[in-house]
């Protein structure tokens, strides 16, 4: 298992739970840098699987 699969994995389920708690009233939660966050986990991802890429060769 790829820790880049980890990572997208546990951000989804939290993004869910903030998502959930606010259609549903539990909190107001406003956060304007999400698509940095979103952009942040592409770059680790994409790091990593060059990584990968880089010690097969």
């Amino acid at each position: 298992m790829s820790i880049g699969v980890v990572v997208i994995g546990l951000f989804i389920l939290c993004w869910g739970i903030v998502w959930l708690g606010n259609d549903i009233g539990l909190w107001n939660f406003s956060f304007t840098f999400w698509p940095v966050i979103v952009i942040l986990t592409g770059i680790v991802i994409l790091m990593n699987e060059l990584k990968k890429v880089v010690r097969k060769d």
